[in-house]
């Protein structure tokens, strides 16, 4: 087993490709790749399979316990330890391996608490143009109802830096001011925090970047009626938009529909209102576990739409304190960007988003894949793991042969029978 291991990670790196996306192109992104701090590689067998389920659907998730089970359950019926000493009794035998299989259960609920919960190397986007600006559209704190405890802006910052992002504009459920007090507690730091906030309206999350205070979401989110009510007053084509009755905020915002509700309950002609009320953009590629379950075809559905409708794409991190690796960024040419106020950087960006379009940023992640029928989604686990080992960098091939070879002579010497 550890030699057709080994042949494997070798087939894989000599045939090695970019583990990046152009999530909207399809094509390898030119001018961006990531950077693994040294603690990555290291732990290469367990950082890459972490970095997969952190960016991965709840099918996924489900998808890897099952087949560690399975795989677990026939290494045991096969292994030459599985029945334990032939002299055992029953009752011996079966109490060990009751206890073998509470190890296993142990360790592969720690993987995934460690995967989720706890700080580890993470890899991060690099930009090769110094112009170029990688931010997040879509993240939250602990002011929303289901953010991590204790993490704050500081908290968000720090994370949004460690992957890479220049900026992020923080959208909390409901709620405003994380950004602000950033600002207030990290005068002059990296990355930029920047101010919006996400609506909980009828059946549908909208993302509302660049407002200076906070929206109620009272009273417009009791029908389809009501949510296009509010979409029309904020994008200004409701000439009620600036009445001092509807506790809207006058300032020049950007609307973009969070996944994965516009595709879960609003997905047909509902999308076509959305537009027509003032939604300018449409998250493509959002790493929640629900999110990530938008089908393929759907996703390309989507795209088409938006570069006939004159829309802009976007991927979100929808970071609420849980998980670690970034796994999408959105990236824009922004000449510039470093000498502006958080205020106009954001005006900034807003005023490409309404220029560009569909061109204004591309949005990276890293690729996997996408099953798009049964049969498919039941080899999502394996075919993802061996991805992974295509796209892994040429250290991690290293990291990933070196545990295969330490793993070989523990194993061997445990069998090796004592004098």
């Amino acid at each position: 087993m550890p030699a057709l291991l080994s042949t494997i990670v070798v087939l894989a790196q000599l045939f090695h490709r970019t583990p990046l996306v152009d999530v909207v192109t399809g094509a390898a992104p030119a001018g961006a790749r990531l950077v693994y701090p040294i603690g990555h590689v290291y732990f290469a067998p367990f950082t890459l399979l972490a970095d997969w389920l952190n960016g991965g659907s709840r099918h996924d998730i489900v998808g890897f316990m099952v087949w560690a089970v399975l795989l677990f359950a026939l290494a045991r019926l096969f292994g030459r330890g599985a029945g334990g000493a032939p002299t055992a009794s029953a009752a011996i035998r079966g109490a060990r391996e009751a206890a073998v299989w509470a190890l296993f259960v142990l360790s592969i609920s720690g993987f995934i608490a460690w995967a989720a919960f706890l700080p580890r190397p993470i890899p991060r986007l690099a930009a090769d143009d110094p112009e170029a600006l990688v931010f997040d559209i879509h993240s939250h704190t602990a002011l929303s109802h289901d953010g991590r405890p204790g993490f704050g802006a500081m908290a968000s910052a720090a994370w949004h830096a460690r992957a890479g992002f220049d900026a992020a504009f923080v959208t909390d459920h409901n709620r405003f001011g994380a950004a602000s007090r950033w600002r207030t507690d990290g005068a002059d730091r990296a990355p930029r925090l920047l101010d919006g906030e996400e609506l909980s309206l009828s059946g549908l999350h909208i993302v509302v970047l660049g407002n200076r205070a906070e929206i109620s979401n009272r009273g417009w989110d009791q029908s389809w009626d009501s949510t296009g009510a509010l979409i029309r007053r904020l994008s200004g084509r409701d000439s009620a938009r600036a009445t001092p009755e509807s506790r809207i905020p006058i300032s020049d915002v950007f609307l973009v529909a969070s996944l994965p509700e516009y595709w879960r309950k609003h997905w047909g002609p509902q999308l076509g209102d959305l537009a027509a009320w003032g939604v300018e953009g449409f998250e493509v590629w959002t790493t929640s576990p629900r999110a990530m379950e938008l089908p393929p075809a759907e996703r390309r559905a989507v795209i088409a739409r938006a570069r006939l409708s004159g829309l802009t794409l976007f991927g979100a991190t929808d970071m609420h304190g849980y998980g670690n690796a970034a796994t999408v960024w959105n990236v824009a040419r922004l000449p510039g960007w470093r000498e502006l106020s958080d205020s106009a950087l954001t005006a900034a960006l807003i005023d490409l988003w309404r220029t560009r379009k569909a061109e204004a940023s591309r949005v990276i992640a890293i690729g996997r894949w996408q099953p798009a029928s049964r049969l498919e989604a039941a080899l999502a686990v394996p075919g993802n793991l061996l991805r992974l080992l295509f796209t892994a960098s040429r250290p991690h091939g290293a990291a990933l042969l070196a545990w295969i070879s330490v793993s070989a002579i523990l194993l061997a010497r445990r069998r090796t029978p004592r004098p």
